[in-house]
């Protein structure tokens, strides 16, 4: 196995066949401990709207063990009936057995595709070990196994990337027929061997008006800054994040947020995977509190990144912050960045290009 050097989510490459038994072991005690930490704690858990495995290659688990661990959720937690149950692939990760076993053993349905480009230099830019077969194949083997719910991810300004290779990247991942399209533009840490070699902020803004162009022409609706789906296929699991919801995070440096009293609240799991496997109870780490202007500048970034923008009214209610009050507020509107559609306040597609700053700007208080 291989870690692409963009990549920030937890994973390690080199593992024993035991080592999957010992995290589903440590995984499955940690969900009851969570539950047992939820229940002394009183906190706000309701019934999982989503399940998500992500980070990393969850692929690789051996099914049997996957479907353990859900039954241990399941056992553990209450599920909505609608409950949309996605798990991570690498293309080349994706197999008849993986899928059929997938089917018959789990209530997992939604995949969700680690494509990045077609064109193996760029590919190899990403150190992606996959193909533009690899993800033919897969895209192939998940329709016929009636998995209709995948979602391809791409990555876009790549170093060397042109705009017709990007056109050409979509163009294939909409013949294969997905109902939901992620597409981020690279970003890389100053010192990584490609950081001086990622392309000018105007290109990557030129790239992304037509990239958000091309899908809405497919009959792609844009949710989000950087996804789009077919209509009734918007990811469950991203809006109730961007909509500031609460989830629990379970396994090696997994996230957890819950809102109570006008604040979020933050956890992180242990990342060291020895120290994982020892650790004895779900509170041994506990949740930290955000100050205010933290949770108005979370729950801002969040909510502002849907095209559905801000509920005010119902924003103020829930935060007691009504971003409308904001210093540059005026300004925004003015030089079109941002729009007030009814009671929402969204980004406009020029926006959209300039979030962060129009983000901070809209907490100055």
């Amino acid at each position: 196995m291989h870690k692409c050097s963009y990549c920030d989510f937890y994973s390690f490459t080199k593992y024993l066949a035991q080592d999957f038994n010992s995290f589903t072991e440590a995984l499955c005690g940690e969900i009851i401990s969570a539950r047992q930490f939820v229940e002394q704690r009183e906190l706000p858990i309701s019934a999982a709207k989503s399940l998500f495995f992500g980070g990393g290659t969850p692929s690789l688990l051996p099914v049997p063990l996957l479907a353990r661990i859900i039954d241990t959720l399941r056992e553990n937690f209450s599920f909505a009936e609608d409950i949309e149950i996605t798990v991570e692939a690498n293309p080349e990760t994706v197999s008849s057995t993986f899928l059929n076993e997938l089917k018959t053993l789990t209530p997992v349905n939604r995949v969700s595709l680690g494509a990045q480009s077609f064109f193996q230099e760029n590919l190899k830019k990403l150190e992606r070990l996959g193909s533009r077969e690899s993800i033919y194949n897969a895209a192939k083997l998940l329709k016929e196994f009636d998995f209709n719910n995948f979602n391809l991810d791409l990555i876009f300004a790549i170093p060397g990337q042109t705009a017709t290779q990007m056109l050409e990247d979509l163009a294939e991942v909409v013949s294969l027929e997905p109902a939901h399209v992620s597409s981020y533009n690279l970003t890389l840490k100053p010192g990584h061997s490609l950081y001086a070699k990622l392309p000018k902020d105007d290109f990557v803004a030129e790239l992304y008006e037509m990239m958000v162009e091309s899908l809405n022409k497919q009959g792609f609706d844009q949710y989000e800054i950087s996804n789009f789906s077919k209509k009734g296929f918007a990811c469950v699991h991203n809006l109730l994040y961007w909509s500031g919801g609460d989830f629990l995070g379970l396994g090696p440096s997994a996230s957890s947020r819950f809102f109570k009293d006008n604040h979020f609240y933050h956890r992180k799991q242990l990342s060291e995977f020895g120290r994982y496997l020892g650790q004895k109870t779900f509170g041994e780490l506990d949740f930290e509190k955000s100050d205010q202007k933290q949770t108005w500048l979370e729950a801002t970034f969040l909510e502002l990144r849907k095209n559905s923008g801000i509920d005010l009214e119902g924003f103020k209610i829930r935060y007691g912050y009504d971003p409308s009050s904001a210093k540059q507020y005026s300004l925004f509107i003015k030089e079109g960045l941002l729009t007030k559609e009814g009671k929402n306040l969204c980004l406009t597609r020029k926006g959209r290009l300039l979030a962060d700053l129009v983000t901070e700007r809209l907490v100055d208080y």
